[in-house]
Parts: C-alpha cells; sequence; structure tokens
C-alpha cells in the first residue's frame, strides 16, 4: 500500500506528519476527483476524522484551514454512497486486500454508517475466525456486536484464546488512551464467559501471565465472577508454570540481597550507605546516635534514618510509577483491580522491614521498644507539641506470640485514624462518641485542612501530557535531539538541565507539537537566539512531585508554589483531596490491610480481625505481618504529625496575609 493517510489517535507522534499529508491529498482529490478504489475511500475517512479532531499544522493560516476543513463535508456522502455500492459477495476479498491499519478502519465506517447488509453472518464468521486481532477491531464496533451477537458469541466460546479478549477487557490495565472498549455480545452470559476462562486453563499451552489475571479477577455480579473452584484451577495452574519456567535452564534469574547493619562505632555518620565488595547495597546505622535520640527524634529516624516519608511526609514506600522498569511493566500483567506490586516496590518494602526489625533490637537493648516509642510519641509528644487529646494505644505484652501480637495491634491502626477523625469532626475526641459511631478504615479518615492535597485529576489528558513532555523517562521523545542524541538523556527535564543549547529548530515537525503545547502552558520558553529553556524552577518542583507521588501536599510549599498548584486546580489539571492520607498512600495501606480494592492485596485486617488467620504454626509469616503493622503504625503517627503541624501552620499563613491585607488598607486610606 502506498503511504496513506491514516489517523490513529490523540496520543499518535506522528499525527504531524499524517495532517501535512491530509493537507496535500484535500488539494489532490479537488483536482484528480473522488478516489475509485476501497483504499483511497478509506483514507477520506482519515482525513475527515483528523479534521474533526481539530488538527492544524501551524503554519496554516485561518484562513487556509477554514478551505481544507470545509472541503471535507462532502466525504460523509462519498463514503457512504461507495460502500453502498460495494457487492456483499466480495466483500470479503476486498477486505484481505487492505493494509492492516485500513482493516481497523473498515469496520469502523460499517459501523459508523450501520452498513450490516453487506455483511453476511458466515462472511463475518470466516473473517473474525481466522485472526484474533480482526475479531478484536470487530469488538471495538458497538453496533456490529450487537447485530450478529449470535456469530460473534459461538466464536468467542469456540476460540481458546477468547480468553485473552475476557481479561483484557474486564482485569488487564489499559494505560494508553488509545485502548479502544472492546464490547461483548449481550448474549454471552457469566456462564459463558467462566467457561471461556476454563477452556483456556485446560487448553494445551496456557500463557501463565492471562493465568496470573485469572487469579486476579474481582467478582462483579453484571460483568464477570468465577467460582472458587475455577479460582483455586488458576491458582494452582499459575504455581505450576512458575515453578517450571524457575527451574528452566534457559530461565535467567536475578536475586535480590542488601544488608542492614546497626554498629557502635562513636565515629560513624548516623547513616551511611555504600556497596560492598561483593556489589550488594550496605545501609549501616550508628547505634551510638541513636541513643542520643529523643523520643520524637527516635520516631523521626523513619524518615531521617530510614526514609519511608519525603520532606513534605509523602511515604516514599508507594509504588512509583518512576520505579517500574518499561520491561517489567511489558512482561509482567498486572490486573487494574490489582496493586502494583513491582519488584523495586517489593524490595523497598522489604529492606523497610529489616531496617526496623534492626532497629527494634537496637531500642530493646538499650531499655526500650519501638513499641513503647511509639506509644509515647502518641500518648505523650503530640499531646505536648500540639495539644492533642489522644487516647491510650493498646499495645501486645512483649512475650505474646506473633499471632496474638497481630490480633492486638492490628485494630489499633483503624482506631488511632478513628479518635483522630473524629478530632478533625469535633475538635475533641470522645469515647463514648466513637463507640457509637460505625467502624472507620484507616483509609477513611479525614484531614484537618480542607485542601490537604493537589492530586492529579483522573481523566486529564492535559496534565499528563504535560508530565509526559517533561519528565517521561526512557523512550522520551523530546530528549532525542540533535546534537545531543548519543548522551540518551532520559526527558526533556534533565536535557534542558545539562545543555544551555538545545534549538527548537533542531526537533522534528511532529515533535515541535508537543513542544508547542509546553510553550503554551509556561513550562518551557524558547530565548531570543531560539533555544529551550526551563520556564520557572518552582514549576518543575511542582511537576516533580506530581510525577513520583501523584500528589503534592500543598501547605509544604511557599507562596509562589501554592500559587501555581492554585493555577493548575484552575486549569481542571488537579483536584483537592482532604484525607489524612493521599489516594496513592491510600492505596498503599488498602493493599497491606484487605482486598476489598486490590485482588492481590496482603489482607492482614481480614486475616487477623475477621478470622480468616494463615495457619497458627506459620510463625515466619505472623512475625512479618506483625513488623508491617508496626511500620504501618509509625507512618500513621507520622502524617498525624505531619497534619496538627500543616494546620497550624496554615493558621499562621492565614493570620499573616490578614496582617498584610489590612496594613495594605491602612495605606491605601492614609493616602486618600
Amino acid at each position: 500500500m502506498q503511504d496513506r493517510v491514516y489517523y490513529l489517535s490523540k496520543d499518535d507522534l506522528f499525527v504531524g506528519h499524517h495532517i501535512k499529508m491530509a493537507g496535500k491529498q484535500i488539494q489532490e482529490v479537488s483536482k484528480e476527483g473522488v478516489p475509485t478504489d476501497l483504499e483511497g475511500i478509506i483514507e477520506l475517512w482519515n482525513i475527515k476524522r483528523i479534521f474533526e479532531e481539530g488538527y492544524r499544522l501551524q503554519e496554516w493560516t485561518d484562513a487556509e484551514y477554514e478551505k481544507l476543513k470545509s472541503s471535507t463535508n462532502g466525504y460523509n456522502a462519498i463514503i457512504a454512497n461507495f460502500f453502498n455500492g460495494i457487492n456483499p459477495t466480495i466483500i470479503k476479498s476486498e477486505f484481505e486486500l487492505l493494509e492492516w491499519t485500513y482493516k481497523k478502519t473498515f469496520w469502523e465506517i460499517i459501523d459508523a454508517y450501520k452498513l450490516y447488509r453487506l455483511i453476511e453472518p458466515e462472511t463475518l464468521c470466516e473473517i473474525v475466525s481466522k485472526n484474533n486481532n480482526y475479531l478484536r477491531e470487530v469488538l471495538k464496533c458497538k453496533g456490529i456486536v450487537e447485530k450478529f451477537k449470535n456469530v460473534i458469541r459461538e466464536v468467542l466460546l469456540n476460540n481458546v484464546n477468547s480468553a485473552h479478549i475476557i481479561l483484557d477487557k474486564y482485569v488487564s490495565k489499559q494505560d494508553l488512551h488509545r485502548d479502544s472498549e472492546l464490547h461483548l455480545p449481550s448474549n454471552l452470559t457469566i456462564e459463558d464467559k467462566e467457561q471461556i476462562l476454563i477452556n483456556y486453563l485446560q487448553s494445551d499451552d496456557p500463557n501463565v501471565n492471562y493465568i496470573r489475571l485469572i487469579t486476579q479477577i474481582k467478582d462483579n455480579k453484571n460483568q464477570i465472577r468465577i467460582s472458587p473452584k475455577t479460582r483455586l484451577l488458576a491458582e494452582k495452574l499459575e504455581k505450576k508454570l512458575n515453578d517450571e519456567m524457575l527451574s528452566d535452564p534457559r530461565t535467567v534469574t536475578k536475586h535480590w540481597s542488601t544488608e542492614v547493619q546497626f554498629v557502635d562505632d562513636d565515629v560513624l555518620s548516623p547513616k551511611e550507605f555504600k556497596i560492598n565488595t561483593e556489589g550488594i547495597p550496605t545501609y549501616t546505622y550508628s547505634i551510638p546516635y541513636i541513643r542520643t535520640c529523643d523520643n520524637e527524634r527516635r520516631v523521626l529516624n523513619c524518615i531521617s534514618l530510614f526514609g519511608w516519608l519525603n520532606r513534605s511526609f509523602l511515604i516514599n514506600l508507594i509504588n512509583k510509577r518512576t520505579e517500574v522498569d518499561v520491561l517489567e511493566s511489558s512482561f509482567i500483567d498486572k490486573g487494574r483491580d490489582s496493586y502494583p506490586s513491582y519488584i523495586k516496590f517489593i524490595n523497598k518494602n522489604r529492606l523497610s522491614l529489616c531496617q526496623l526489625y534492626g532497629y527494634d533490637e537496637v531500642l530493646q537493648k538499650n531499655g526500650s521498644s519501638f513499641e513503647k516509642e511509639l506509644k509515647q510519641f502518641y500518648e505523650f509528644h503530640l499531646k505536648e507539641e500540639y495539644d492533642y487529646p489522644s487516647l491510650p494505644i493498646n499495645l501486645p505484652s512483649v512475650d505474646d506470640s506473633a499471632l496474638n501480637k497481630c490480633r492486638v495491634l492490628c485494630p489499633e491502626l483503624d482506631a488511632v485514624v478513628h479518635q483522630y477523625n473524629t478530632f478533625v469532626e469535633e475538635d475533641e475526641i470522645d469515647k463514648d462518641l466513637i463507640r457509637l459511631s460505625k467502624p472507620l478504615k484507616v483509609e477513611e479518615g479525614n484531614s484537618l485542612l480542607a485542601n490537604k492535597y493537589y492530586e492529579i485529576a483522573e481523566g486529564n489528558n492535559e496534565i499528563q501530557g504535560v508530565l509526559w513532555g517533561v519528565l517521561g523517562s526512557g523512550n522520551s521523545i523530546l530528549s532525542h535531539v540533535d546534537p545531543f542524541k548519543d548522551k540518551n538523556y532520559h526527558s526533556l527535564i534533565e536535557l534542558l538541565e545539562n545543555e544551555t543549547n538545545v534549538l527548537y529548530s533542531n526537533y522534528a515537525e511532529f515533535q515541535k507539537n508537543h513542544l508547542d503545547f509546553l510553550i503554551q502552558q509556561g513550562i518551557i520558553g524558547v530565548n531570543s537566539d531560539g533555544c529551550l529553556y526551563i520556564a520557572n524552577q518552582s514549576t518543575i518542583k511542582v511537576l516533580r512531585s506530581l510525577w513520583e507521588y501523584g500528589v503534592c501536599s500543598y501547605w509544604h510549599y511557599n507562596d509562589e508554589e501554592r500559587k501555581i498548584l492554585d493555577d493548575m486546580h484552575a486549569k481542571g489539571w488537579l483536584v483537592k483531596d482532604n484525607h489524612l492520607l493521599s489516594k496513592p498512600e491510600r492505596d498503599y495501606f488498602s493493599y497491606y490491610l484487605d482486598n476489598a480494592k486490590f485482588t492481590n492485596g496482603m489482607a492482614y485486617r481480614n486475616h487477623y480481625m475477621h478470622g480468616s488467620t494463615p495457619p497458627v504454626d506459620d510463625e515466619k509469616e505472623h512475625q512479618i505481618a506483625y513488623i508491617t503493622f508496626l511500620r504501618l503504625l509509625a507512618i500513621l503517627l507520622l502524617k498525624i504529625e505531619d497534619d496538627l503541624w500543616l494546620a497550624r501552620r496554615a493558621l499562621a499563613i492565614h493570620a499573616m496575609n490578614e496582617i498584610e491585607e489590612k496594613k495594605g488598607l491602612s495605606e491605601m486610606n492614609n493616602q486618600i
């Protein structure tokens, strides 16, 4: 097929190339007349779509653009008339002659103009049975699916790989805006869907990634539901295939090791990090330093020594998209209802457990314990520093088994947040009111601040475009420009922070479309020499937090930075949130405490509060769970202190602003 115009989606990086071709082709049609072949007619459809989406070249004047756009007004009639003239008996042969991208568009046109009479059921069955990708494209067309629902249902039931479609519709993550919705025939029952999955599990060569997705299915009575028996079948098969893969000599395995040590050395800094002679990351902490710490500092060591939270008190232990390897995310399927527990996430949380285990041993040898430090911090420090009326924390006995310790400590997480939420709403903690109130989960606790967090607005393409354009790493299209291509900068911001002569003119046309958007938004600028530069460092600081954590903790920023956040909120890029924990942090706690949101959650709350406890003799699992509970409790107490501190800071800022405002009015009156 000759080089033709094709409209893929708003995310198509080469849309600039197709816009230019579309302009030329419109002029060609005006001179030479309407195409007489199927590919030529389909090209008119793609040209029409480009102009419907409002795309244009910068070099076109308004008059030129309007003239070109008006030329496409008659394309609907041309396309419909041509398709209506096709003989249904040659549809299959005509379809097979099309290039792949135009095969996709073919079904869009049939569906858009409701040209169902052109398709015989037998013909459709032959086409979609031949290639699963053809079936997928048909399933994107709701009208065709419903018109031929009997045919499509039979094809789905008789094709073992239809399980891929079921899982992609209900379970797989859809990270790209161009991932179109797949429609299933209305007569495909929930029982049919489960049978398709069972057929796949019992097939000769199932893929372990798809089996893993079956184990992550979240039951929905109106969409998909599998029996415990089917879920167990998937879990056993996943383990079997995973073990076979690991025992295969062709499989390359990578082991993660780290070393945590607490050293009684007066010369040592509070913390040190190095790679030892065996290439193992080694974290070393000073015992003499820990001895000198008071209670507040011993709890804050979770930040200063271990780095569990950043300077804005945002949790570092959450899964961050900046830490997910591209290959890992490509090859390890995570369901849309599963927490993205990738390798970096698992490793840093394992490290935190090692840190806490060693830290608690040091504290015990020095007459304390981590539990005692947390109890004192909550019951005395917060009361003395912020006049917070905390109630006593119920801690387990030192001699208790790990199982009993978990059963005692687990409810305290929800209890601490319930108390704080009551304080937020009532300005006091009334034990009787809490007793009569409905239970409150950690994830439901609120902040004293109405605008505690500014979070990325879900579905807003503009802020995502800014973040990917400025900070997107790996294959960033805007960091790849002459003469710096060989330096392999990971992002545009890294390029501009290291080079001062990045010329706008050196970018390709399709790259300039993205650059122009960033320039219009005031993120980057072009100087008199035609070189790009960072327009405002404060904006970049805000964007970095949004990119890494998904949020900004509003009151941790200065006046200029808060103004930037307010402007982004006004644009619809960000939304305000008033919870104690940010949304990514609530997801983090939900992953560990239950499986209400995530199908791969640890569900510790379920195990230790709702009777589904792991085997009593599994002491190691209980020990890991207990250390995890201690870590989560420490984080919660630090988040509460941060909230109290920020509320005090916000009041001080408001008071200062009022003073400045009154001072300004007074000066104005004096001048009058």
